[in-house]
């Protein structure tokens, strides 16, 4: 009774034997792996596992990746220079400048006769020009100047208010025409036709020691009163 109990506890534990062929050698199992499902000697431990940490980055993944760092270097570059435009007027002492355009009465070369009554007037002025983070420049500004008499002027931005384009004068109609999309304005600069927001703007004007000088240009809206930004 007693061997047998021992034989069946025993022999129950132990692996049955791998048959191999002759000549044939089995792998022999690794050391740590062993030790593993063994109690640890002391002083002995058993090498940590490998284990991933991320998911393997394929070839359309890294592509992306890099394309969006470039992408954001570019925005970074370009938004340095609007950013510096941006702030660049607000950091500069605002001042009033004041342009001569010309002397009524006293024209120079190829130039109009501001002194002429009730007519728009193609001529300009030049003045520096701040073209956004740019250095400064003078530049020529066309404008209509209409001289209303005793002492009253109006100096037109040639700019239609739709998208820009320069305005011409018929003299047959008494009218402003912009060369895009039908624009009409009257003599006063109110639109009469067309698709622009508001009336020609104008620029401020001051007549001294016989010069006529612009100054600042600014929007009205259609009872042709001054609109403050």
């Amino acid at each position: 009774m007693v061997r047998r109990f021992v034989e069946k506890v025993v022999f129950r534990r132990r692996k049955p034997a791998q048959p191999t062929l002759p000549g044939m050698r089995l792998p022999r199992e690794p050391l740590w792996a062993r030790t593993r499902r063994q109690p640890s000697l002391p002083g002995m431990r058993p090498p940590p596992r490998l284990r991933l940490v991320g998911e393997p980055v394929s070839r359309r993944g890294f592509l992306s990746g890099a394309l969006a760092w470039v992408t954001a270097a570019i925005a970074a570059a370009l938004g340095i220079p609007a950013a510096a435009a941006a702030v660049a007027p607000a950091l500069r002492k605002k001042r009033e400048e004041w342009s001569p355009i010309g002397r009524p009465g006293h024209p120079g070369p190829g130039e109009p006769d501001l002194a002429i009554v009730g007519k728009p007037l193609l001529t300009s002025f030049r003045t520096l020009v701040q073209d956004a983070y740019l250095k400064a420049e003078p530049q020529n500004v066309p404008v209509y100047v209409i001289n209303w008499g005793d002492g009253r002027f109006s100096v037109y931005d040639v700019r239609c208010t739709h998208l820009g384009c320069p305005v011409s004068w018929d003299e047959k109609t008494q009218k402003f025409y912009s060369p895009c999309h039908g624009g009409v304005f009257d003599i006063q600069g109110r639109v009469l036709a067309g698709p622009p927001p508001r009336p020609l703007d104008r620029y401020e004007w001051k007549l001294e020691n016989g010069v006529l000088y612009a100054g600042k240009l600014y929007r009205v809206n259609e009872k042709l009163q001054r609109v403050t930004d």
